[in-house]
């Protein structure tokens, strides 16, 4: 049996709008074209205490998964799309209907996200100039941390997006390194 392919698209939208619009367009658009907004676990401390959070990973984008490529899931998707005040356009990688994100890029990304649509917190230690990730989303993804900021429990790390580095923060506890 052939497994069916997946395209995501990438809805350029208000900042702050991205959940009510995917809510919007998953009850228009019905099961084929499944809106999401990829999320991110965070650390936020006060008193000392800790706690964890989810926030929009890529603020002002929403994404949407379909089987249907550029051509089809447009001309279905756009009149629905655009008559949504909050939505501007899709993300394109310059070519006319060139709007399905690039399977590389789409793998890329997938494999940080889990069943939710979120990247969970990792969990490393630094060894001299280089990071072991030993737990979580970034296990595997040590090359693609740009910076990690030990106090915000965070790591900054570079995706690629329609051809473009993006940098984006995402959850990373720090551990002390277990003696040998």
């Amino acid at each position: 049996m052939k497994k069916e392919k997946i395209y995501w698209y990438v809805l350029f939208c208000q900042t702050g709008a991205e959940e009510h619009l995917a809510e919007k367009l998953k009850n228009e658009l019905g099961g084929d074209d499944v809106p999401f907004v990829p999320q991110k676990t965070c650390v936020f401390r006060r008193q000392g205490q800790k706690s964890l959070f989810q926030k929009t990973c890529f603020p002002g984008y929403l994404f949407i998964e379909s089987n249907k490529p550029a051509d089809g899931f447009i001309e279905r998707v756009r009149p629905i799309v655009y008559k949504q005040k909050e939505a501007y356009k899709f993300l394109s990688y310059g070519g006319v209907g060139d709007i399905a994100m690039h399977e590389d890029e789409r793998v890329a990304l997938s494999k940080l996200l889990d069943n939710d649509r979120r990247i969970n917190m990792s969990k490393g230690f630094k060894e001299g100039d280089s990071v072991k990730v030993i737990s979580g989303a970034l296990v595997g993804c040590e090359s693609a941390i740009l910076k990690i900021n030990k106090n915000r429990h965070e790591a900054v790390i570079a995706v690629k997006m329609f051809g473009s580095m993006v940098s984006i923060s995402v959850g990373f506890d720090v551990i002390e390194k277990m003696s040998e």
